[in-house]
């Protein structure tokens, strides 16, 4: 079984459909090798993640108008 990882930043880690988000980035360095190698259970007990959360599915294009607002341009209208 092919387990599918992705950094997503220094600190946060992509597998599969969740997100997982470490103290640092070593940790989270030694979480991806993990992958390559392990099931995601035994990784998280031996590279204990701060959190995790779901992974948001939705693309930012397939998301209404207005739900998504940005600090540059003062958010909420």
């Amino acid at each position: 079984m092919t387990i599918t990882a992705n950094r997503l930043s220094d600190t946060e880690v992509l597998v599969e459909t969740t997100v997982y988000t470490f103290s640092d980035s070593t940790v989270a360095d030694a979480f991806l090798r993990c992958i390559g190698q392990e099931s995601v259970d035994t990784c998280s007990a031996n590279h204990a993640p701060v959190s995790s959360r779901a992974a948001n599915e939705e693309k930012a294009d397939d998301l209404p108008p207005g739900s998504i607002i940005s600090p540059s341009l003062g958010g909420m209208p």
